[in-house]
């Protein structure tokens, strides 16, 4: 079944585009995959600068040349998700940065408030050891 709606996609920048969802999955026009992407829809394939990955039969097109969003980003290594009943669709880091962060074991920074409520950043701590507790009551 085929239901057009808004799907906003939380990728680099949060972007809304209008596009359809077909059994469950998120569908986007051409343009909207290179304006989410950064990659651009050619004949030969999936390309961004000098780079494509030919398509062959890896993503479904409707016949109104919309492309399965969910297939696209995961072909160029972009782990992604899709809620039909919110219309969001997250898109995860290229496996590349992913892959280089594990192996140089520098986590993303973040700030957080400590007990007395001041915003607390990783980075403050740079260079020495630290713990950080976690809990949850639920």
């Amino acid at each position: 079944m085929t239901t057009t709606s808004e799907i906003t996609v939380l990728a680099d920048k949060p972007i809304d585009s209008k596009g359809s969802w077909v059994d469950g999955a998120p569908y986007l026009p051409s343009s909207e995959i290179e304006r989410t992407l950064g990659w651009e829809l050619k004949p030969e394939g999936l390309c961004k600068g000098d780079a494509c990955i030919p398509l062959g039969d890896k993503v479904h097109t409707t016949t109104d040349g919309t492309h399965n969003l969910v297939q696209i980003a995961n072909l160029v290594g972009r782990p992604c998700l899709a809620d039909e009943a919110t219309g969001i669709v997250p898109i995860g880091q290229p496996s590349n940065i992913r892959a280089d962060a594990l192996k140089q074991r520098i986590a993303p920074n973040f700030s957080l408030p400590d007990i007395s409520g001041v915003d607390r950043s990783l980075s403050d701590w740079a260079g020495k050891k630290r713990l950080l507790v976690a809990f949850s009551s639920w």
